[in-house]
């Protein structure tokens, strides 16, 4: 049987609600990329290798794979290999993109899997992530929903500033919606693809993706629908995730947290 691999995958990732679905389905309007659902089974199967490499190789030379001298990147990244030409297969030789927030808290894992994957990481407004995931289909609560934002947001920023950094480039979902040509003409050139109008102009021209607001139209992608927090929930958010807020950029709720009695 010939395998072929896509050599240069991407993964489309960030915090849940950042606009993960929305930039996938525009990348797949390009012609040179192809997209599929969610996956998730990557994280337990990462997972299930690292015991099974250290099962196969606690008798030294004794076992094939220690005695081979097969580390644990050689070996998960061999069994990458298959799950690349399952992909590649399916896209009919075309660049896959895969899209699956949680994966964002397993790089180091995913980047062994496919040596030579591109990480394009979605940054959101956390105020409007949360304000999304406690309005979504399974509803998370506030706290939780805060924490969310920080810990993926946290985990793409230390995998930045890491050894492989350079596999990452952050996208900022704001300046996707208001100046998408600017932001997709850099992503591309990150991927090292040619620009094409196509992707954009599925972000420009369609409702939001799995909007968690009924109804909620394409005039509503920025609405800032965290306004209505009470004063303890713009402190409760400040607390958890406020200094995230502030080094990806966005201005801070104090002054809203000054005007609103403590107790709103």
């Amino acid at each position: 049987m010939k395998v072929e691999i896509c050599e240069r995958p991407v993964f489309v990732l960030g915090a849940p609600r950042s606009g993960t679905s929305m930039m996938q389905w525009a990348l797949r309007q390009h012609p040179n990329l192809w997209g599929g659902q969610e996956s998730d089974y990557l994280i337990p199967l990462v997972s299930e290798l690292e015991r099974i490499w250290e099962f196969g190789s606690t008798r030294g030379k004794l076992h094939w794979l220690s005695g081979q001298r097969v580390d644990l990147d050689e070996f998960v990244g061999h069994v990458g290999i298959g799950i690349n030409a399952l992909y590649t297969n399916r896209a009919k030789g075309l660049r896959w993109v895969e899209q699956t927030p949680q994966y964002t808290l397993h790089l180091d894992d995913m980047l062994r899997l496919f040596p030579g994957a591109q990480f394009l990481v979605m940054v959101r407004d956390g105020r409007q992530v949360v304000e999304s995931l406690r309005n979504f289909v399974n509803p998370v609560p506030f706290e939780e929903a805060c924490h969310i934002w920080l810990r993926h947001n946290q985990a793409a920023r230390d995998f930045a500033a890491g050894e492989h950094g350079d596999h990452l480039h952050f996208v900022s979902y704001e300046r996707a919606v208001l100046d998408t040509d600017a932001e997709m003409r850099q992503l591309f050139e990150f991927i090292g693809e040619p620009y094409s109008e196509a992707p954009g102009n599925r972000i420009t021209s369609r409702a939001p993706m799995n909007s968690s607001f009924v109804g909620e139209g394409r005039d509503q992608k920025l609405a800032p629908r965290w306004s209505s927090w009470t004063a303890r929930e713009r402190a409760g958010f400040d607390e958890v995730a406020g200094d995230m807020l502030i080094a990806l950029g966005y201005e801070t709720d104090h002054d809203w947290i000054e005007r609103e009695p403590a107790d709103a």
